[in-house]
């Protein structure tokens, strides 16, 4: 189900002349450097195509396809590493010493030549080198000898009097050694045009996969298709998929006797799961496309998920990215007109309001709200690394519609009495933060993050599926994110807009879901003084309580809160007793004594015996009571997070 999904929206894709995906044959590279080479077979001078950046970055290019390369010696056409196009590789003075000068190091070889050298690094030709330059050079004559263009008979030329141990002899070579030595693809260019992009050349390498595809292999009834064609024995490598290998993991692979079933040859990797080599090229290319693109991809704790829609464009996946990780700007966060960014991103902030309160009302989604079809098929893939493979931690697939209703859903639970200050919309990654120490040292592998500047904390990667599990179906939020917040609460004697919002969310589906004895009404956005719930109450007491103390002494530093408040909300029988003891010398001292006995009085009310303990839903309405009683203090204009004032 999840490779045909790929394998359609491939198609679609293709179609689209915005979307610049490989075609069968080819594959995405990463290039840094153009090698351009005269009509007379020489080396004429090196471009740098990397970005101008801080951190240059290799320009993304469609050249000819480059399937999974391990430890053999595997040259790629028209498009290779250094140590294939110059058979010269760069190593770290301590693998070199191990390599080459100790002999009784496995692998060691005395066959090599230093052509430069430091403190840390040598640069040197030895025989795998020369080994990967001769199978680059003989792979070029293989596919490209038949072909009469001057350009590719200069590259040949090239490659024929080329000699490993002249590198560091070239001058712009020299200019460049460091960067082309780093591992970045090169790619040839004559005449101004690159050498794989030329019509002739194209058609010279696609005739060559078909006719590769086309001759022995093993053939069987393909799993996505249902047609019989050549099975993909090796299914190319995915990159981009946080915590996984860089050189890129599997979806599909097998490598152990044990994985044989039916008779199925497991031995031959990927044999034992049936995928034509069309299909697989579909899959993996659409969905390193997906992975490479911002718009289409989000890291919720260690699982990298992908979403996408089955039409053209991005307005779909644009729509979800901000719903599941809206920006959070506040509202006097004095966002300048000039700015064009911020401005969008606030008309977006905006246009999720709309949409909440056509939730809310009960009204159905159309097309003018949203900026595509309701009914358009939606696609959301969780990923999580697992060794050399990656785990499908999750799989939905729902009309777009819905999906965006249940996200506005989503928001219209957290909703809750806030400040200016505090966040409109509460991401995925806000949300899994408050479940952490602050100061934790664990900070995020998310290269996204990392490029912002920002150091964020790692919650549970268990929290990260669990709680978009619920986002997506509408149930229940996870207990075990429940349960971490609370403890965050008791041990941070804090409580702000973010952590209070999820409480009141995850009562709110308990009672949805007919698991609780709570009523929906009692579960509110703001203060709600007629609510009888004995622990809200007695979470509004103690908020009572502290001001009491606090309006005494306000340059005290200990509060109640600090030793008290953890529990207050589980054993409320032995603590309210000695807090109502102590508010009696506060309120003998205040100035304000007769307005803070009336408050505690009215908070009272229904209150015939403090619990002798609260269950972990009782202690949800404790720090909910004790929050908005917070917030209707000292809050003059309350205002509701996602809602309207």
């Amino acid at each position: 189900m999840i490779i045909q999904s790929l394998c359609r929206y491939y198609d679609i894709l293709a179609e689209d002349e915005d979307a610049a995906i490989s075609r069968p044959g080819y594959s995405n590279g990463k290039v840094s450097f153009a090698l351009v080479i005269s009509p007379e077979g020489k080396l004429s001078y090196i471009v740098d195509l990397r970005s101008d950046d801080k951190k240059p970055r290799p320009k993304d290019m469609d050249v000819p396809l480059q399937e999974v390369r391990s430890s053999g010696i595997a040259p790629y056409v028209l498009c290779d590493n250094a140590k294939y196009v110059f058979g010269v590789e760069k190593l770290k003075r301590s693998e070199f010493e191990k390599k080459f000068l100790n002999p009784s190091s496995k692998g060691a070889s005395p066959d090599h030549r230093i052509l430069a050298k430091s403190d840390k690094e040598v640069v040197l030709v030895h025989q795998r080198s020369r080994d990967c330059f001769e199978a680059f050079k003989a792979r070029q004559h293989e596919v490209l000898d038949t072909l009469k263009d001057p350009g590719i008979q200069a590259l040949l030329a090239f490659l024929d009097t080329w000699n490993p141990e002249d590198f560091t002899k070239h001058p712009k070579i020299v200019e460049y050694m460091d960067d082309l030595l780093a591992g970045g693809n090169c790619v040839f260019e004559s005449e101004g045009l690159f050498l794989h992009k030329k019509p002739s050349v194209m058609k010279v390498w696609e005739k060559h996969c078909s006719d590769r595809g086309g001759s022995g292999g093993f053939t069987a009834q393909c799993l996505v298709t249902g047609q019989s064609d050549t099975v993909a024995r090796i299914h190319q490598n995915l990159k981009g998929v946080t915590g996984a290998q860089m050189s890129g993991a599997s979806l599909v692979s097998f490598n152990d006797e044990s994985f044989c079933s039916y008779g199925k040859r497991g031995d031959k990797q990927g044999l034992n799961a049936p995928i034509s080599e069309p299909a697989m090229f579909k899959y993996t290319t659409v969905l390193n496309y997906l992975l490479a693109h911002k718009d289409y991809r989000m890291r919720i704790a260690d699982t990298t998920v992908v979403f996408w829609a089955e039409t053209s464009g991005t307005t779909c996946e644009e729509a979800v990215s901000f719903f599941l990780d809206p920006r959070e700007y506040a509202e006097d966060n004095g966002v300048e007109s000039s700015d064009p960014a911020k401005v969008q991103d606030l008309q977006k902030i905006e246009l999720i309001g709309d949409i909440l309160d056509k939730v809310r009302k009960g009204r159905k989604i159309h097309t003018e709200d949203i900026g595509a079809d309701p009914e358009t098929n939606f696609y959301m893939l969780g990923l999580s690394p697992n060794n050399a493979r990656l785990a499908v931690r999750f799989w939905h697939v729902d009309t777009f519609g819905n999906f965006i209703a249940r996200a506005a859903r989503h928001h219209l639970d957290l909703e809750i009495v806030r400040s200016d200050y505090d966040p409109h919309y509460v991401s995925i990654y806000r949300l899994l933060k408050e479940t952490v120490a602050s100061s934790s040292d664990k900070k995020t592998s998310d290269p996204d993050k990392k490029a912002s500047g920002s150091n964020k904390v790692a919650a549970s990667p268990l929290l990260g599926g669990l709680i978009m599990r619920a986002i997506l179906s509408g149930g229940p939020y996870p207990v075990q994110m429940y349960s971490a917040i609370l403890s965050r609460i008791k041990v941070e004697r804090s409580i702000n807009s973010v952590k209070a919002g999820f409480i009141k969310a995850y009562l709110l589906r308990l009672v949805r879901a007919g698991l609780t004895n709570l009523k929906e009404d009692m579960i509110t956005v703001s203060l709600n003084e007629e609510s009888q719930n004995v622990p809200y109450r007695l979470g509004r007491l103690f908020a009572v309580l502290e001001k009491a103390q606090t309006d005494t002494n306000r340059e005290m530093k200990s509060t109640i809160n600090s030793k008290y408040f953890s529990s207050a909300s589980t054993t409320p029988a032995v603590v309210f007793p000695v807090l109502l003891k102590l508010a009696q010398h506060h309120i003998a001292k205040s100035d304000w004594g007769v307005k803070i006995t009336q408050n505690i009085e009215e908070t009272l009310t229904g209150v015939d015996k403090f619990p002798a303990y609260l269950s972990l839903e009782e202690q949800g309405m404790f720090m909910l009571g004790y929050y908005h009683q917070r917030k209707a203090f000292f809050t003059k204009k309350e205002v509701v997070a996602g809602g309207s004032e």
